[in-house]
């Protein structure tokens, strides 16, 4: 990723291609009630990873897991530049793009995308450029690269071949700059978005080192199912908020979650403090004195299953927990990961009609796995 602090003098506009703009339409708030009972258990019935041995099972930095059209797994690996492919039973089948700074190899790249259509869009440096970069899932022929002045981050993939992305940029305002930021729609190897569904800016405070570089990460969780609804959730520490739209990028409602504040315990608040370090070296950032929020954000993550259904994980509970809500935003039931895991607290999801996939950012045995879940 690019210093975010050392490109800051920089004027960088915000493009509204292929006629998008922000949706200014109103929308309804719709408080979701969650009623005390039973959970769903959630099994972790096999995983890929192993702490020495064969190379192609060992993680590097896994910074992504998802389903590819054809039901194999894809795994980002940052610190090997490459995304592999393994089948449904974690068989090892290849893998995609090489580290290297020459046409269409790979550097630090940090955010994935598979999208339906069979395209891989990795968000980092590739070759020379810092920017989006496309490879052909199927082939693992490497399609183009395109440069953004900040390489954008939070890839979702939506339906076809668009993706859901986060950009940031910089506008200055007489003495001082601010950070506009969108979350937009984007066709596969284009360069304008076809919607920006959401903007905001933030104004930029080089003090705040642990919030630019969250918000240069996350920002915000975000999620769309097949048939066109998005869903961009804020990370917030005191708000748990779900905004809902169309495929047109109007805003159908908000959905306001009963989450409380929770703070984090001495051995979450290390765990953070790891992962922050990690995330301050891959952004070209230093490490020292950085120190994360003592609350955790209310939602960490937005997921959509093969039936529409919207999975928001909950950021308070250690152990992994979700609300899954219908997209009018009916609860239907909370999933918990059966076992409590130590470090569930940094655990990431994906989920697809295949399935469930999550691995934990700081794992506690000391190497990563991408686990497979069912339900």
């Amino acid at each position: 990723m690019i210093d975010l602090k050392g490109a800051a003098f920089l004027l960088v506009a915000i493009a509204a291609g292929c006629g998008g703009k922000v949706s200014e339409s109103a929308s309804d708030t719709f408080e979701v009630t969650i009623p005390d009972g039973s959970a769903v258990a959630l099994i972790v019935r096999d995983s890929i990873g192993i702490a020495e041995g064969d190379s192609d099972y060992v993680m590097g930095g896994v910074e992504g897991a998802a389903f590819g059209p054809d039901g194999n797994i894809a795994v980002l690996d940052c610190a090997r530049g490459t995304v592999r492919i393994y089948s449904p039973r974690g068989e090892f089948l290849r893998s995609v793009g090489r580290r290297g700074s020459g046409p269409g190899e790979l550097g630090n790249v940090t955010s994935m995308a598979v999208t339906e259509s069979g395209s891989i869009q990795l968000a980092g440096a590739g070759g020379d450029e810092y920017g989006i970069h496309s490879f052909d899932y199927f082939t693992g022929e490497w399609i183009s690269s395109i440069r953004t002045f900040v390489p954008p981050s939070c890839l979702e993939a939506a339906w076809g071949d668009r993706y859901l992305r986060k950009d940031i940029s910089f506008e200055v305002r007489g003495d001082e700059i601010y950070l506009p930021v969108t979350v937009s729609l984007y066709e596969a190897g284009m360069e304008e978005p076809c919607i920006v569904f959401h903007s905001d800016t933030v104004l930029f405070d080089p003090t705040k080192e642990v919030e630019l570089l969250e918000l240069d990460w996350y920002g915000y969780d975000i999620a769309a199912d097949r048939g066109g609804t998005v869903y961009i959730a804020p990370r917030s520490t005191h708000e748990a908020e779900v905004m809902v739209f169309d495929s047109s990028g109007c805003r159908l409602r908000t959905l306001v979650l009963p989450y409380e504040p929770v703070e984090r315990t001495s051995d979450e608040l290390e765990m953070e403090r790891n992962i922050l370090r990690a995330k301050a070296i891959a952004s070209n950032e230093s490490p020292e004195g950085l120190e994360p929020d003592p609350f955790k954000p209310t939602i960490r993550g937005l997921e959509v299953d093969g039936d529409g259904n919207l999975w928001i994980l909950q950021g308070g509970p250690s152990t992994p927990t979700f609300s899954v809500v219908s997209p009018e935003g009916d609860f239907l039931y909370t999933a918990v990961v059966e076992g409590d895991p130590s470090d569930g607290s940094t655990w990431r999801f994906h989920i697809g009609e295949e399935g469930m996939l999550a691995y934990a950012e700081d794992p506690l045995c000391g190497y990563q796995k991408i686990y497979l879940l069912d339900r």
